[in-house]
C-alpha cells in the first residue's frame, strides 16, 4: 500500500511540472530554510502507529538544477494493540536534490542522501543507526520568483530505509514512507538585470520619387521587340521526320523532333504551315499517295495534341513525289519516306529555316523492318 501511494506522488509531480507555465526563476547560489510537517507510513512490522511529525531542512543551490542541505525530522509513534508507551524516531540527514524544468514555476526535483537516525522506545536506551532516503518532490512559486527573496511550496515524499538489527520492538531494517509538506524560503536569489534601452534608429532616409514607368509596349502576337519597342528579327526552325517503310507509327527520334517543331510554332502563333507527306518509291502511285496522306494526318493530329490551333495547320501527301535521296538503297528510301512543313505566310521579321529530318530519326526509320521481296511486289500491284 505505501509504495502504491509513492507511485501516486510521484505521477502528479511529473504532471504537474510538465504543465507549468514559463518563466525565468533561477536559484543559483541561494540559502534557504524549509519548515515541514510530516507524515509517517511505518513500515508494518513494526509496532507502532502511522502519525504526524515535523522537520526542518536548511540548504544551498550551488546550481540552477543542484542543491544540497541538512535535514532534521522528528516523530513520536504510539504503540498497536492497545500496548504503552510509544517510540520516537529522529532523523538527521545530508541530501542531494536534482532539479528539474528551469523555467518552470513548478519544479519537480528527485532527492536523495542519507545520515543518522534515533529509534527510541519508552524507558529503552537509545539506538543510533545509520539510514538511506530518496524520494520525488516539487516546488511551487508562491508570489514572485524573480526577487532576491522567494517563498515555494515544497512538497515531498521519501522512502526511508534504517539499517538496524537483533533489536527488541524494532523489526530488522524497517522501511518507512515519509511525506513532507511546508514553506521553502530562499534568500539571496539571483536577480534578473533590467533591460537596456536599445538606442532609437535613425529616421528614414528620405524618400525619392520613382520615375513614371514606361509606356506599354503592344507588339504583334508571335513577334520580339527590344527595350525601344522596335521588332527583332527572328528565326524559326522546322525539321522534317522520317517513317519506317509501309508505316504511319511516329518512332521515338520523330516525336521528339515533332516537340522542339511544336514549341517553335507555338512561339509564331500567326503562321501557317502545310504539313507535307511523302513516300519512298515502292509501290504503286495511288497507294503510296494515301499512305503519305496518313503520315501528314499523323503529325498534324501529334501537333494538336501539343497546343497547336488545328486551323493553322494544313496536312497534304504528295506520295512518292520530290525525293531528296536515291530509292535504290535502304538508307535513301528512309531519308524519303519522310513528313516535312513549309509555311505558307511567313512576315516580315520572322526568318523560317527548313531542315531535313535528324540522324536518329533517318536510323530509327532505317532500322524498321524492311520490305521482303514478296511485300515489294504486292505493293507494287495495289
Amino acid at each position: 500500500m505505501k509504495r502504491v501511494i509513492l507511485c501516486g506522488v510521484t505521477a502528479v509531480a511529473a504532471s504537474v511540472g510538465g504543465t507549468a507555465s514559463a518563466g525565468t526563476y533561477d536559484d543559483s547560489g541561494a540559502w534557504y530554510l524549509a519548515p515541514m510537517g510530516t507524515y509517517s507510513l511505518l513500515d508494518d512490522k513494526r509496532t507502532t502507529k502511522d502519525d504526524f511529525g515535523e522537520a526542518l531542512s536548511i540548504g544551498k543551490n550551488f546550481q540552477d538544477q543542484w542543491a544540497a542541505e541538512l535535514g532534521a525530522s522528528n516523530g513520536s509513534y504510539d504503540r498497536k494493540y492497545g500496548l504503552g508507551g510509544h517510540e520516537e524516531l529522529s532523523a538527521y540527514s545530508v541530501d542531494f536534490i536534482r532539479k528539474f524544468f528551469p523555467d518552470s514555476i513548478v519544479r519537480p526535483y528527485v532527492i536523495f542522501g542519507g545520515g543518522m537516525l534515533t529509534d527510541t522506545f519508552s524507558y529503552m536506551p537509545k539506538n543510533n543507526t545509520w539510514m538511506a532516503e530518496a524520494g520525488l518532490g516539487l516546488l511551487t512559486g508562491l508570489g514572485d520568483q524573480t526577487g532576491p527573496v522567494r517563498v515555494q511550496l515544497r512538497t515531498e515524499a521519501k522512502y526511508r530505509r534504517e539499517f538496524i538489527q537483533d533489536t527488541a520492538y524494532i523489526p530488522n531494517n524497517p522501511g518507512d514512507v515519509v511525506f513532507d509538506v511546508g514553506l521553502q524560503l530562499s534568500f539571496g536569489n539571483p536577480t534578473p538585470r533590467p533591460p537596456v534601452a536599445a538606442a532609437p534608429p535613425p529616421p528614414p532616409p528620405p524618400v525619392e520619387a520613382a520615375p513614371p514607368p514606361p509606356a506599354p509596349c503592344h507588339a504583334p502576337a508571335g513577334f520580339q521587340v527590344d527595350a525601344n519597342c522596335r521588332i527583332i528579327e527572328q528565326s524559326v526552325i522546322v525539321r522534317a521526320v522520317d517513317f519506317e517503310f509501309n508505316s504511319t507509327q511516329l518512332t521515338a527520334p520523330a516525336q521528339q523532333t515533332l516537340d522542339e517543331v511544336a514549341t517553335a510554332l507555338i512561339a509564331q502563333p500567326e503562321l501557317n504551315v502545310e504539313i507535307q507527306g511523302y513516300t519512298d518509291s515502292i509501290g504503286t502511285a495511288a497507294y503510296n499517295l494515301n499512305l503519305s496522306q496518313r503520315r501528314a494526318d499523323a503529325v498534324k493530329a501529334y501537333l494538336v495534341s501539343k497546343g497547336l490551333n488545328t486551323s493553322a495547320l494544313t496536312a497534304k501527301g504528295y506520295g512518292k513525289a520530290n525525293p531528296i535521296a536515291g530509292n535504290d538503297t535502304a538508307e535513301g528510301r528512309a531519308q524519303n519516306r519522310r513528313v516535312a512543313f513549309a509555311v505558307t505566310n511567313a512576315p516580315a521579321h520572322v526568318k523560317v529555316v527548313t531542315k531535313d529530318a535528324s540522324a536518329a530519326s533517318t536510323e530509327a526509320a532505317e532500322q524498321g523492318a524492311q520490305p521482303t521481296q514478296k511485300e515489294k511486289e504486292k505493293q507494287q500491284q495495289q
